[in-house]
This record gives C-alpha cells, sequence and structure tokens, in this order.
C-alpha cells in the first residue's frame, strides 16, 4: 500500500464522511456493522488496490463510489 493511496483514500474519506452529514438518508443504507471502501471513477489502480483490501474483510462491504462531484452507493 502505498503513501498515494493511503492519502488519497483518507482526503476521499473525509469527504464522503461530509457528504453523509448532508445525506443522512444514504447514511441509513449502510448497513450495522459494514465496512465502506471508497473507489473513484476514473481511477482504476486507486479502485482496484481499495477492492482488494475490501475483499480480505470477512464482513459485509459497501463501497462508495466518488463519480464527479457525486457518491454512490452499491452494495448496499
Amino acid at each position: 500500500m502505498s503513501k498515494k493511496f493511503v492519502k488519497k483514500n483518507i482526503e476521499l474519506s473525509l469527504e464522503f464522511d461530509r457528504y453523509l452529514v448532508k445525506h443522512p438518508d444514504e447514511l441509513a443504507k449502510i448497513p450495522q456493522g459494514a465496512c465502506v471502501f471508497i473507489t473513484q471513477k476514473g481511477d482504476q489502480v486507486f479502485s482496484q488496490e481499495s477492492k482488494s483490501l475490501a475483499a480480505k474483510i470477512k464482513q459485509k462491504c459497501i463501497e462508495a463510489r466518488k463519480e464527479r462531484s457525486q457518491w454512490i452507493l452499491l452494495g448496499a
């Protein structure tokens, strides 16, 4: 896991958190106890690394995909 991946993941995670504060209905779609992993449309390297890490987790994972200025929850 590169420093670049970690930095981008932190930045997108903070952005996703701010999104959820403004859209609590989206937060309600995430099952309790589920992990959330971040992907970004147009960045296949980042998204694949994020998916690989999520695949190693033994619990339900939800994908939060950033597409331009929107967030889309997949698997919720």
